[in-house]
């Protein structure tokens, strides 16, 4: 069997899967970034220094992105090299909506108090807009809750990575804001509006629970059975 540390003898090509990015992710925040490598200190004040190479992949809001999308103090969540999570290198950096559904906790569960971005409701709010009127939105939370935001100068607003205005949000629209709770109201800092093919893939990783691969592999085609080398003469 292969352990950390020991050479790529894994009959099932285990080393080589999580080099390709299956190695347990490192979530917290960034405390420093350079060209070749990324510091990350985790909920508990541990940091991680990891190196970056010309083959790290960059995720922000489940879109591509790049190292310079990324700054000091950017929660995320860097998938290492190594199943432990304790590599030397990092495959894949990602931040945004998707560290939001598979940061620690959940993002709507009874988890969501221990999230890399902090309690649902107080710290952060995903669900459907059920009714506007501005500057606030109602929203039915993924936890079944209603609860009411109230847009300001200052909130961000974008739908994937294209800025928009409040006039551009229509009921149904699935939302993610970050943000606090002010005077009983919760004010987005930022709140970005998911495609509803995000929002699917979203709520199935839910279901499956945080650290569940993003997508299953398609099964396999059935094998026909193979065909006799020798088949019987027809008789006459």
């Amino acid at each position: 069997m292969w352990a950390p540390g020991g050479s790529a003898q894994d009959a099932g090509g285990r080393e080589r899967g999580q080099r390709q990015g299956r190695g347990r992710p490192v979530f917290g925040k960034i405390s420093a970034i350079q060209s070749d490598s990324i510091q990350v200190t985790g909920p508990d004040g541990n940091e991680v220094r990891l190196k970056l190479t010309s083959s790290t992949e960059y995720r922000k809001d489940w879109q591509p992105a790049n190292l310079a999308d990324f700054k000091v103090g950017d929660p995320v969540m860097v998938r290492t090299d190594q199943p432990d999570g304790k590599g030397t290198t990092a495959v894949m950096v990602a931040s945004g909506q998707f560290l939001m559904q598979t940061g620690r906790g959940g993002a709507g569960g009874e988890g969501a108090g221990g999230g890399i971005f902090g309690t649902l409701g107080k710290d952060f709010v995903m669900g459907e807009v059920k009714e506007i009127d501005p500057p606030r939105l109602t929203l039915t939370r993924t936890d079944k809750v209603s609860q009411t935001l109230e847009l300001n100068e200052e909130t961000s607003l974008r739908r994937g990575r294209e800025s928009i205005t409040m006039a551009d949000i229509q009921t149904g629209d699935h939302v993610i804001a970050r943000g606090a709770v002010e005077n009983n109201v919760f004010v987005p800092k930022n709140l970005n509006v998911v495609s509803p093919e995000q929002w699917k893939r979203m709520q199935e990783m839910m279901a499956r629970g945080p650290g569940a691969p993003s997508a299953p592999n398609a099964p396999a085609a059935p094998t026909a059975p193979p065909s006799p080398q020798n088949p019987p003469e027809p008789h006459n």
